[in-house]
């Protein structure tokens, strides 16, 4: 397609656009049931996950989580290769149910998250420590929009996970498994 696409008021089930220019929207996108991935001008990759799974592109940089939950939800790491970064950000509050960090083959993570509760101005919160050899995090309701989780890889094989959610509930901190 060598020109404008002028999809106003139109619903696309399941579409898949490639490109290899860049993409401008104007207005309002929303995306549920998918995962998209847009490129980053640090060379790495953006993917944008509605309410769906994910397995984490290789090339990927930045993950949003951009939509709330119907059900719990797997995302996949991709292999611990030393070097890679991954960000997670909450740009929309998960209010439901879970999303589950998983590593990929015989990955695993190790590190601290912290938390905090909104609205406590007393800065009420917790250290959540990921022990070495946890092969899992999941990620509880009640999670903000702003919140955040890095994933590092100094070591080949290990995440070193940090990151600050903050949640509105005390009672919904993230469990490693």
């Amino acid at each position: 397609l060598d020109r404008d696409l002028n999809l106003a008021s139109t619903t696309l089930t399941n579409p898949i656009i490639t490109t290899s220019a860049a993409v401008t929207t104007t207005g309002t996108v929303s995306m549920t049931g998918t995962a998209v991935n847009i490129p980053s001008p640090d060379g790495g990759g953006v993917e944008r996950v509605g309410d769906a799974i994910l397995v984490v592109a290789a090339t990927t940089t930045l993950v949003d989580f951009s939509a709330d939950l119907s059900t719990n939800r797997v995302i996949t790491m991709p292999a611990a290769t030393v070097g890679r970064r991954i960000r997670f950000i909450w740009s929309v509050t998960q209010a439901t149910t879970a999303r589950v960090l998983t590593a990929a083959g015989s990955d695993d993570f190790t590190g601290m998250i912290f938390t905090s509760i909104t609205g406590n101005a007393a800065g009420d919160g917790d250290t959540i420590a990921v022990a070495d050899g946890s092969v899992s995090v999941t990620f509880h309701d009640d999670i903000t929009a702003g919140s955040y989780v890095d994933c590092h890889c100094a070591v080949a094989g290990a995440w070193l996970i940090t990151g600050h959610l903050v949640l509105d509930a005390v009672s919904s901190p993230p469990v490693p498994a």
